[in-house]
């Protein structure tokens, strides 16, 4: 809990900021990674190198430990870690049961290290179509104010032409489209709580984490001032337990993978 309680941390530093929540994110298309394996971080390791980017005013979206920087020639002196979280598991070889554990440690921006940052590469959305996706998930878009409807199957949107950008019609279709992941003949979440209720309030936390995420799976800028201020109204479940966030980033990673799995698929039917 103690671990997980630094990346909630980050997460309300960021939200009692008003002024910085204010931007737009959108020079953060793309997922945030490993600066030497170039591998992306998921989940609450995503969510807390993404804030403090977001904050701090980072525009590279590579992350390295001390010991990496170290090795690569740069200086730390001065700066301030983002904490994330590394999970490992062990199984015992009496019984065969499995224990999982998670251990905090800290990364830093390469913005903070005084080694050369390359040229950005040109970040180009990976879908031209934003239809794309609930045509994956097999969910039918109707003319209406946003929403999922759980026993249609059926998402609501008003045209594109009615929001501000594209980014921001695309960040609302993808919030209903994580709502459909919901559904039992997906990953079956919770669902049917009332407007107002716990359950709905975490189900609305999990889809905005997801919209969030799958906008940046897929290179397409996301404006989180939008974001940030659904966010905001989370914040006291959040201080009285991370594990509230972490358990929603969690099934909002989990979503986000499934719908691009399925886009994955959609591909590659199409292309047989």
């Amino acid at each position: 809990m103690a671990n997980y309680q630094k990346i909630a941390d980050v997460v309300l530093a960021a939200m009692d900021t008003e002024e910085k929540w204010r931007k737009t994110w959108t020079e953060h298309a793309g997922l945030q990674r490993n600066f030497l394996s170039k591998r992306p971080y998921s989940g609450a390791n995503q969510l807390s190198t993404m804030i403090t980017a977001h904050v701090s005013g980072y525009t590279s979206p590579f992350w390295m430990t001390f010991n990496q920087c170290k090795e690569l020639g740069g200086n730390l002196k001065g700066q301030k870690g983002t904490p994330v979280m590394f999970f490992g598991g062990n199984k015992d070889k009496e019984t065969g049961k499995e224990y999982k554990f998670g251990k905090a440690y800290t990364v830093f921006n390469l913005e903070q290290t005084g080694i050369e940052i390359p040229e950005p590469e040109l970040r180009e959305t990976l879908l031209m179509d934003p239809y794309d996706v609930p045509r994956a998930l097999v969910v039918d878009v109707i003319d209406g104010s946003p929403s999922y409807n759980l026993l249609t199957d059926k998402i609501k949107m008003p045209m594109p032409g009615y929001f501000e950008s594209d980014d921001a019609f695309k960040a609302t279709l993808y919030h209903e489209c994580i709502h459909s992941t919901g559904a039992k003949k997906r990953l079956d979440r919770p669902m049917d709580g009332m407007f107002g209720s716990e359950e709905y309030a975490k189900e609305e936390l999990v889809a905005e984490l997801g919209a969030i995420f799958l906008c940046a799976s897929l290179n397409i800028p996301y404006e989180l001032e939008q974001h940030a201020s659904y966010l905001k109204s989370w914040t006291k479940a959040i201080k009285d337990d991370s594990n509230y966030l972490v358990t929603a980033v969690r099934q909002a990673q989990k979503a986000a993978d499934y719908v691009l799995s399925q886009v994955d698929l959609m591909e590659q039917q199409e292309a047989a």
